[in-house]
């Protein structure tokens, strides 16, 4: 089973589209997502609920604004409640810039022993297209910065939301860190999260990514000067 947390925050133009591309990727999977509607101001938890009588989906609703970070907590505790220790848990981003072409391979690799994989823009094939520079500046320095104090066997793409895990790691992190286990309130969360399992993984891999700035529809969401 792969499970999909897809944190939202107005992305109500970009779901119908990414629901519809996962469904295809995953014809063949079994799978069910957890979209996280953090406090949008669009018509974002609508738009979820809408899609929830087409696709296998779950609607986390926070009412007000918390934050990405609380965001990956709602979505990663309600996906690891649910999931068998095997299962997949996938964390994707509901811009549609998380292209699910590479969603299969993921998870292939997932079963084949990886504890997680990284869709990679530095893995050879993948690649920043249409990155805006500040954007490009802040990824790029976060990644060289991660590599050299926190290096991680197999690890070269740090900021990436979009990982696939095998969910008894992320079980028993959460068992571990309690409400410890993210206590970053940025993007950089994200890292924390994968800095936090490496007690508890013993194999990493990555696959090329394509992280294509241009599909995404709608501002960002990420405050460039409070992450640095």
């Amino acid at each position: 089973m792969i499970h999909i947390v897809i944190p939202a925050y107005n992305e109500g133009k970009n779901l119908p589209a990414l629901l519809q591309d996962i469904a295809k990727a995953l014809a063949k999977e079994p799978y069910a997502a957890a979209i996280v509607n953090d406090g949008s101001k669009d018509n974002t938890v609508e738009v979820a609920r809408g899609l929830a009588k087409q696709y296998p989906v779950t609607v986390l609703d926070h009412h007000v604004n918390r934050g990405v970070a609380e965001a990956f907590r709602t979505g990663i505790a309600h996906t690891s409640a649910k999931a068998a220790p095997n299962d997949v848990i996938v964390i994707m981003e509901g811009d549609g810039t998380s292209s699910p072409v590479v969603l299969p391979e993921m998870a292939r690799r997932v079963r084949a022993g990886a504890d997680i994989v990284i869709a990679s823009r530095y893995e050879a094939g993948g690649k920043y297209q249409k990155f805006p520079l500040k954007r490009l500046i802040l990824s790029k320095g976060a990644n060289i910065v991660f590599q050299l104090l926190f290096p991680v066997k197999g690890v070269k793409d740090y900021s990436i939301f979009y990982r696939a895990y095998r969910a008894g790691i992320l079980q028993e992190a959460l068992a571990h860190y309690g409400d410890k286990f993210i206590t970053v309130q940025t993007f950089f969360a994200n890292i924390e999260i994968l800095l936090n399992l490496r007690s508890f993984m013993r194999k990493v891999e990555e696959v090329p990514f394509v992280y294509d700035y241009g599909k995404k529809r709608g501002k960002s969401g990420m405050k460039i000067w409070k992450n640095l």
